[in-house]
């Protein structure tokens, strides 16, 4: 299989103009006119994760998170990251990310994490276009906050979360969820009538805005996007890609809870 077909099933689905302007996505190392021997999928790109591309003798990475997301001033190869973009250069490795534009995309990250919550009637969160947005909200059967706490993290295979607002007796129907560091979609999750907001990297004064606004939320941390791997792969296979699809066994999550 060509690489370029990587760029026309992207382009397709999740094409790079939804992507923010601060984002960077697409083709970041390497070319994709070439025969692909395997594709590795990975939320991060790490040096475990190209050291695991090259023992599956995979030459594309596709990544949900960017590898360069600010210009480069230089590549110093006795620095981690220049190391790690020699490695993939030296060994012809090619680097692809779909960050921002997979988030709003129809079959990406919040619809995938919201079919894993199994929400009911599922609408957009916040919209940034007339078609797309980001986040997603729907109903599930009412429960108490605590079972809500044990519902989520059953779904999304987590062991932690923290929760916010944990004095409310509310029962939770309407959930509204927006992967990685959404915490600024609250007012949108309020609005829309959410009993529970799920999102990740909230900070301290957002959490405080949260309980005074009335809304319960969880912390689900930037790693629960880590099922954006076992999805896509899915998905390239539904679209035909004939080509060993492999995803990451590295466990990325950089926090150990102690």
């Amino acid at each position: 299989m060509n690489g370029i077909k990587i760029k026309q099933y992207f382009e397709t689905h999740y094409p790079i103009k939804l992507a923010y302007e601060w984002d960077n996505v697409g083709l970041q190392i390497g070319t994709l006119n070439k025969e692909v021997t395997g594709i590795l999928l990975t939320l991060d790109v790490t040096k475990e994760v190209v050291q695991e591309a090259l023992d599956e003798h995979c030459n594309v990475i596709i990544a949900h998170h960017p590898l360069i997301f600010k210009p480069l001033k230089n590549i110093l190869t006795d620095a981690y990251k220049g190391q790690l973009i020699e490695t993939l250069i030296k060994h012809d490795i090619t680097v692809y990310v779909a960050h921002t534009n997979y988030d709003l995309g129809d079959r990406g990250m919040n619809t995938m994490l919201a079919d894993k919550l199994a929400l009911k009637n599922q609408e957009i969160l916040e919209f940034e276009t007339e078609s797309h947005g980001i986040g997603r909200i729907g109903e599930i059967e009412p429960m108490h906050l605590d079972e809500a706490v044990d519902y989520i993290k059953s779904k999304l295979s987590l062991t932690h979360v923290r929760l916010v607002n944990k004095k409310s007796n509310k029962r939770i129907k309407r959930i509204a969820i927006s992967g990685g560091s959404g915490a600024s979609h609250m007012f949108s999750a309020k609005f829309k009538n959410a009993d529970l907001y799920l999102t990740g990297d909230i900070s301290y004064h957002q959490a405080q805005d949260m309980i005074q606004m009335g809304l319960s939320a969880i912390d689900i941390g930037h790693y629960a996007e880590k099922h954006f791997s076992e999805a896509l792969k899915q998905d390239l296979l539904n679209d035909g890609f004939d080509v060993k699809l492999y995803v990451s066994q590295q466990d990325l999550d950089p926090f150990t809870f102690v």
